[in-house]
């Protein structure tokens, strides 16, 4: 069984982290306020007083010390994040404070924004501001965001193409290699083949005489038309025409 490395099993760590993050604890009321206590503000609606990537120390407070004046963050209910494209949790400065009975509703707004389309109601507010640390929250910001999340899977794609192609080019080659030496070693005894197959039909064949005509003067003076034919090395000659001279 192969060992799995160290850096993917942090890898899918994080990512499952940042997943839970964005899109799981959103969902639950139960989990929304979980880690809300320091939060990392992700937009500039509260300029000059938080800037973006700021992390806000939050305090709990009872919703009837809330006056106007204070920061607070709050959960933005479903209906109103869909109609008005508001995050699931902001942090606002109260404008407002209105009793209705025995219920408890705020008006909110951001300082460098107008006045938010609804009132929060006083089970919705999660802390009211304490103290910040400027600027700490810009790398969070970008570790939830979509290039954030991409960015671990990139590294686990790139590092796991950088340990795999390369022994699976060089796998590839060795095997073109292989089918080389195969193709050059059947071509070698095709060749061998053909050889001995004409070997065997030379010595299968029987050779043909030599067939040649000749003139021959004998010591009567005469001539003689010869017909020489060789087979088998023996060299017969059968004497043709005679001619006197």
């Amino acid at each position: 069984m192969r060992r799995i490395k160290v850096r993917y099993v942090a890898a899918f760590a994080l990512l499952a982290t940042l997943f839970f993050m964005n899109y799981v604890m959103p969902l639950v009321p139960g989990l929304r306020n979980l880690g809300a206590r320091v939060m990392v503000v992700a937009s500039g609606s509260m300029r000059p007083f938080l800037n973006l990537g700021d992390i806000v120390v939050l305090t709990g407070v009872n919703p009837e010390d809330v006056k106007v004046g204070d920061v607070i963050a709050f959960n933005v209910a479903p209906r109103f994040q869909q109609q008005y494209s508001y995050p699931p949790i902001v942090t606002h400065r109260v404008v407002e404070v209105i009793a209705a009975g025995s219920d408890l509703y705020f008006q909110t707004r951001g300082d460098a924004t107008e006045k938010d389309p609804f009132t929060v109601s006083a089970s919705d507010v999660i802390g009211v501001y304490a103290w910040k640390i400027p600027y700490v929250g810009a790398l969070f910001i970008f570790v939830r965001s979509i290039y954030g999340m991409a960015l671990p899977a990139s590294y686990i794609a790139l590092d796991v193409a950088l340990d795999h192609v390369p022994a699976l080019w060089k796998r590839r080659q060795e095997k073109e290699k292989a089918m080389t030496t195969m193709l050059q070693e059947t071509t070698n005894i095709r060749q061998v083949l053909e050889n001995l197959s004409n070997s065997i039909s030379e010595i299968a064949t029987p050779a043909k005489p030599a067939v040649g005509i000749m003139l021959k003067r004998t010591k009567s003076g005469r001539i003689e038309v010869v017909e020489a034919s060789q087979s088998a090395g023996l060299t017969v000659r059968r004497r043709i025409v005679t001619e006197q001279k």
